[in-house]
């Protein structure tokens, strides 16, 4: 894994659009963060009007006491963003003197990492050289006291461009110009990737701003709670710094941010990921919207549910199911609450699912003591869940956030051209990769196909057995195989059924 030392910025920027996070919760995310061995927290919420749309507007005592505040907890070292590339006239004196006056303000309160955030502005010609020259000044005003980050305007992609050039050719060497990647929002991010960014730029190395688990505009519907991905292990060396941009839900944040800080250790990301959620008591919802468990443990319930061995995919399936149905996420209560009631639909749908593949199965119990019953495919249970299920999954459906994988949803996996304007890129659209969805159509596919046969016969250790009394008896470790008509079951006893079955009286 990669060394921690070969990043020198090692943190989180709160970069997203949509409500700004309070003091407080800034608080605990730093102290969350500085725990897991992150150094720097940067402030850059773009719907803090202060911050980009009335930029020139000095912050009140109440917001410069709130800075100091975070700075006195020693916990991040504490960054400011201005992003005036909106309105600023570059050259303007007055547009100087107030963008000095800004960054004054909170460097005079302890903040020493000052961004000037140059994104999401419409390209213009000459607009290069105007930020390089605008860098200059600014690093110059700044001296000793602050360091200086630049996000550039084309601040995704690997190619070169009239506008990076200016910017290699003009931005000083100790001033990082970020990057968020390929793209916007990336799956994965390459030593490969960074290098020919590097290359772009004459050589400078990228400072990454990666936009993960951050959920704003068009990703509201998710809350990315599932560990980093992607984010390969000898990425460090070829950048000069790392900053993750959160979600608009501080707290929720905090699982993406620990397997994020377990990375930039030399770790796992997992390790970290795992140890947060289990300390929080938060695994299964964690997963549920996450979305790759369960959509594994579908996988495996398609894959064995024409086979005598359906049983153990089944069972794991609907333990997860159960503890989904029933879970929660303390703490989240008020940021999750739209995804913890979407998953306890999405779960009720699921265990009616499992419910119509194990009615169509032959099923077989044995208890403690050896002894046997087993039971043919009950028809009428199945189509009797199916209909639930034509009650309970419409509803489901239309939920508006996203659960165990989303139906159809939409990031900004958006590049950019060589002129600054936006490439669209079809990895944006996620759609049909919900596992309930999925559980419920290959369920209702296989009763389709279910073909009613009453008989049912039981072979122990691969010889058949007399059932004129309805049981039978197997040893512990013995192999148990029920067939009725097409299908087969084949568990080792003591076993039970996934789920409570009618046709042994529960």
């Amino acid at each position: 894994m990669t060394d921690a030392g070969e990043w020198v910025f090692r943190g989180l920027i709160e970069g997203f659009y949509g409500p700004p996070w309070s003091w407080e919760a800034r608080a605990e995310i730093m102290r969350w963060c500085h725990e897991r061995g992150m150094t720097h927290y940067l402030y850059a919420p773009k719907d803090d009007p202060l911050h980009r749309e009335r930029w020139r507007e000095l912050y009140p005592a109440e917001t410069l006491g709130s800075f100091e505040v975070l700075v006195a907890e020693r916990t991040l070292d504490v960054g400011f963003a201005i992003s005036p590339g909106l309105s600023i006239d570059y050259g303007a004196a007055d547009d100087r003197v107030a963008l000095a006056a800004k960054c004054d303000q909170l460097v005079e309160r302890g903040v020493r990492l000052v961004c000037l955030a140059l994104d999401d502005i419409p390209m213009q010609p000459g607009l290069g050289p105007a930020h390089a020259e605008l860098t200059v000044w600014l690093r110059d005003h700044l001296g000793d006291r602050a360091d200086l980050v630049l996000v550039p305007t084309e601040y995704t992609g690997v190619a070169s461009s009239t506008y990076l050039d200016a910017l290699a050719a003009g931005v000083p060497e100790d001033v990082p110009i970020a990057w968020t990647g390929v793209t916007v929002v990336c799956d994965s991010i390459s030593a490969d990737d960074a290098r020919a960014r590097a290359a772009a730029l004459g050589g400078r190395r990228p400072f990454l701003w990666d936009n993960y688990p951050v959920n704003d505009a068009i990703m509201r519907d998710r809350l990315f709670l599932g560990p980093l991905r992607g984010r390969h292990t000898d990425l460090g060396p070829e950048c000069s710094g790392y900053l993750a941009n959160p979600m608009v839900e501080p707290m929720s944040s905090k699982p993406a941010l620990a397997s994020i800080a377990s990375y930039l250790r030399g770790e796992a990301p997992e390790e970290g990921w795992r140890h947060a959620v289990e300390a929080m008591g938060i695994r299964v919802f964690a997963e549920a919207c996450d979305g790759e468990v369960p959509n594994r443990l579908v996988d495996e319930v398609v894959a064995t549910s024409t086979t005598p061995d359906w049983v153990g995919p089944l069972a794991a399936l609907t333990t997860w199911l159960r503890a989904a149905a029933r879970g929660g996420a303390p703490g989240l209560e008020t940021e999750a609450g739209p995804w913890i009631e979407q998953m306890h639909q999405e779960a009720q749908v699921g265990l009616a699912a499992a419910r119509v593949l194990q009615a169509i199965h032959p099923v077989v119990t044995v208890d403690d003591d050896g002894v046997g019953r087993a039971a043919a495919a009950d028809n009428r249970s199945a189509v009797e869940q199916a209909l639930a299920i034509s009650m309970l999954w419409p509803a489901a459906r239309r939920g508006a956030v996203s659960v165990m994988g989303p139906r159809s949803s939409f990031r900004p996996v958006l590049g950019q051209w060589p002129d600054g304007e936006w490439r669209y890129r079809g990895a944006s659209l996620q759609e049909d990769t919900n596992a309930i969805d999925r559980l419920v159509r290959f369920a209702s596919e296989q009763l389709d196909r279910f073909e009613r046969d009453r008989s049912v016969t039981v072979a122990v250790d691969h010889r058949p057995v007399d059932l004129d009394d309805g049981t039978f008896a197997a040893a512990a470790g013995a192999e148990v195989m029920v067939t009725s008509g097409p299908s087969s079951t084949r568990v080792t006893a003591p076993c039970a059924t996934p789920l409570k079955d009618r046709r042994f009286g529960v």
